[in-house]
């Protein structure tokens, strides 16, 4: 009997009990995590890299670079990778040192996504009380709020938002392997204009992938989740969206959204994506809010 083995990055199974209890944690390493590349104490020992949580950087690390590295995870959740046959080198392997730079500019998702990043978040460096980054400043821009309609300045904010996201799938190279975009469905489907969609819409024709937006669906309006306890919000979506059978079958997903809160609604959509048949799914959001106390209150 032939064995096979699936190609990283890996989509680890869930459930609706796991997002039920989900505690979101995320990490933007150039502001909030010193040192990721560890020296070897002694000369037999390898060069290592430390990194907050396997989720979603195991997975980048391992299609991303081709050092081989034994992944460790260790106390607190963390991940250790003990680059192999670099013992003794005066400096860490060149292609993990680019690789760090590059994993640390977005914001990183400890999920159940495959893969699920925020280009930045809102405001500097996660804080409230900094300014708000370039990418906050456009989705601002590219979402008109309170219903009003879209207008030209929407659109050019929308446009490059969308060319910000491609730039940022063509470097961040683990996204390489989807074959196909999502845009999260809207929580009140009656608006002529969604963010996710339009940026979906860009992004495959960006970037060169198929669109299967029309196929994932709100079938009823539902009220804001934000401000509700872990548990009620999943209960809110729950028979809110639909995906169309026989579409996603062996699919590896790219599902777009434009903000990235509790997590909740990105994962319980790609757990529905997952049970139509998709084989992964690759989270992106154009930004993270930096508060997370709405993801725990009501405890």
């Amino acid at each position: 009997m032939s064995l096979t083995f699936e190609r990283p990055p890996v989509q680890q199974k869930f459930d609706e009990d796991g997002i039920r209890n989900m505690v979101l944690t995320r990490r933007q390493l150039r502001t909030e995590w010193a040192e990721v590349i560890r020296k070897p104490r002694t000369s037999e020992e390898n060069w290592s890299a430390l990194l907050p949580f396997p989720n979603t950087y195991e997975n980048a690390f391992q299609t991303m670079c081709v050092t081989t590295a034994h992944p460790h995870h260790a106390h607190g959740d963390r991940l250790c990778l003990f680059l192999n046959g670099t013992a003794g080198d005066p400096e860490p392997p060149e292609e993990v040192a680019r690789w760090v730079e590059t994993i640390g500019k977005p914001v990183a998702m400890k999920d159940f996504l495959s893969l699920s990043f925020a280009m930045d978040y809102d405001r500097e460096g996660g804080s409230p009380q900094k300014p708000q980054t370039p990418v906050g400043a456009l989705r601002a821009q590219a979402k008109p709020y309170g219903g009003s309609a879209a207008n030209a300045q929407t659109t050019v904010a929308a446009d490059t938002l969308a060319e910000l996201c491609v730039s940022f799938l063509v470097e961040m190279t683990c996204y390489s392997s989807a074959d196909c975009v999502v845009a999260m469905p809207p929580s009140d489907p009656s608006k002529q204009y969604n963010l996710p969609q339009y940026l979906a819409e860009r992004i495959s024709e960006l970037w060169g992938r198929e669109n299967l937006t029309q196929h994932v669906r709100t079938t009823k309006a539902r009220s804001s989740i934000k401000a509700l306890p872990m548990a009620q919000k999943l209960d809110t979506l729950l028979g809110t969206i639909e995906v169309d059978e026989n579409v996603f079958s062996g699919k590896k997903v790219l599902l777009v959204d434009d903000l990235y809160q509790s997590g909740i609604s990105m994962n319980y959509c790609g757990l529905l994506l997952l049970n139509a048949g998709a084989r992964k799914i690759f989270g992106l959001a154009c930004e993270k809010t930096c508060r997370n106390d709405d993801n725990v209150s009501g405890r």
